[in-house]
């Protein structure tokens, strides 16, 4: 039986199909954007099972209608070479019907037997780890990293494959450590740029993420539009909290939004630093309503809660009112219908969320500190990185601010400087908070935090 360059036995597979799945697995983890030439492969597979497998896979990553679609006749073409397939294909064509329906907890059950099974099979172990994303399950994406990174020191991938595991788990030094090896072997790995922006963003080192990151740019030409347009988001985010948000904006026009705006990915990087330059109180002129044009298609998908809180979210602030009625009303169908394993994310966390974004696009602040606070116990759950879900967390915090819950604001802000104690805009939001409340010397103290970080960083971008 022929086997792949893992090691990993092929059923039915020729050469031509094995090279196939080679450069599947090289292009998916190194986010390369020549993925449609393995999809033209497998149109054309006759024999081998796999081929067709994965393309499926691709579609169904997509998150979109039209990708599921796709997912199905690839499936189908799937299932007419199944004839002899061993366990491990047996696997993914299971794994791959599931997703479909949707029932993305046996997903990662058989992700995660296969990365115990076959941990040489590095697209499974990526595709568990998407599924572990998206169901908001840090650990088991922990636990597949680390069953990968155990039985491939042969390949760098792996490295940052478990560095995103554990900083999803908190362990940032340790992550740090394996994402930065895997850079001493090829410094092109842009999902170990990826993992290092994660941890300097945990740790608010933000000048030294800026650094890293326009040192490592030059690197990113050829990558898909979700990881170019990712890592350059990375950037902004750096920007923002060095109170850089000119370069942050100029990176939404220049880098963010324009690479596939159909694409959900690209979609939901755009709505994200819109709204967090908004929050710093950056005018973001009318790229509301670019960035919601490509939403409206999305109002009923529902593949994601993470990604349909910042569908909705973009709809909201670009004022398209019937098209938020319609999502609200179509997000508790599908929390009323929810499956039991993810209920907590559908129903009592995105509905609520959801209504409480649409309430703060509105001005009722009150409200909307209300129910996204009712929603941010079970944030996790919606799927999204750590980075990624404290948009929903710095929203509810906004509202707060504006509907004088003060105290409540308060207790956040205090627990937000000590872990990144290096953010102005922290500081001068402390700065503020502590003069509502009468605590004139904390609110001095904050204040010329503030103004000396802000001096420090000033000097640093003229030297």
């Amino acid at each position: 039986m022929a086997r792949d360059g893992q090691g990993l036995e092929v059923s039915n597979a020729g050469a031509e199909a094995i090279a196939s799945l080679d450069f599947l697995r090289d292009e998916w983890l190194s986010f390369g954007n020549r993925l449609a030439e393995f999809v033209a492969a497998a149109d054309k597979e006759a024999s081998c099972v796999l081929l067709p497998v994965m393309a499926a896979n691709l579609m169904l990553s997509m998150n979109s209608d039209d990708g599921r679609e796709m997912a199905y006749k690839y499936l189908a073409h799937a299932k007419a070479l199944a004839k002899g397939a061993n366990a491990r294909e047996q696997a993914w064509l299971a794994t791959t019907e599931a997703w479909i329906e949707g029932n993305t907890d046996r997903c990662l059950k058989i992700h995660e037997d296969m990365a115990n099974e076959w941990p040489r099979d590095l697209l499974g172990g990526k595709l568990g780890q998407l599924h572990a994303f998206n169901c908001g399950d840090a650990e088991a994406l922990l636990r597949i990293g680390e069953r990968l990174f155990a039985a491939n020191q042969d390949n760098r991938y792996v490295n940052a494959m478990y560095a995103f595991g554990l900083e999803e788990c908190n362990r940032i030094d340790e992550a740090e450590e394996i994402a930065r090896a895997a850079l001493e072997v090829d410094r092109r790995d842009p999902w170990a740029h990826h993992a290092v922006a994660h941890c300097l963003e945990a740790r608010g080192r933000m000048v030294e993420g800026v650094a890293f990151l326009e040192a490592m740019s030059d690197t990113w030409e050829g990558c898909n539009s979700f990881m170019y347009t990712h890592n350059w988001w990375h950037l902004a985010l750096f920007l923002i909290d060095l109170d850089r948000t000119d370069e942050a904006l100029a990176l939404f026009d220049e880098r963010v939004w324009g690479v596939w705006k159909e694409f959900c990915e690209d979609q939901i990087n755009a709505v994200s630093l819109l709204a967090r330059l908004e929050l710093r109180g950056v005018d973001v002129g009318g790229r509301w309503a670019d960035v919601s044009h490509y939403l409206k298609p999305r109002l009923h998908e529902h593949f994601v809660p993470f990604l349909d809180l910042q569908y909705l979210h973009g709809l909201a602030r670009a004022g398209e009112h019937s098209a938020v009625t319609e999502m609200l009303a179509s997000l508790e169908d599908k929390a009323e219908n929810a499956k039991p394993f993810d209920r907590e994310a559908w129903a009592d966390c995105a509905v609520p969320a959801a209504h409480g974004l649409a309430a703060y696009a509105k001005g009722d602040h009150a409200e909307a500190a209300r129910l996204l606070g009712q929603a941010m116990p079970h944030l996790s759950k919606i799927g999204g990185s750590i980075a990624q879900r404290s948009l929903f967390g710095a929203i509810h915090l906004d509202a707060l601010m504006k509907s004088g819950w003060n105290d409540a604001a308060l207790k956040i802000l205090q627990a937000d400087d000590r872990e990144r104690p290096t953010v102005p805009w922290t500081k001068r939001s402390l700065g503020d908070l502590y003069r509502r409340v009468g605590r004139m010397e904390q609110a001095l103290a904050a204040e010329y935090q503030a103004e000396r970080l802000s001096r420090q960083y000033a000097r640093g971008r003229t030297t």
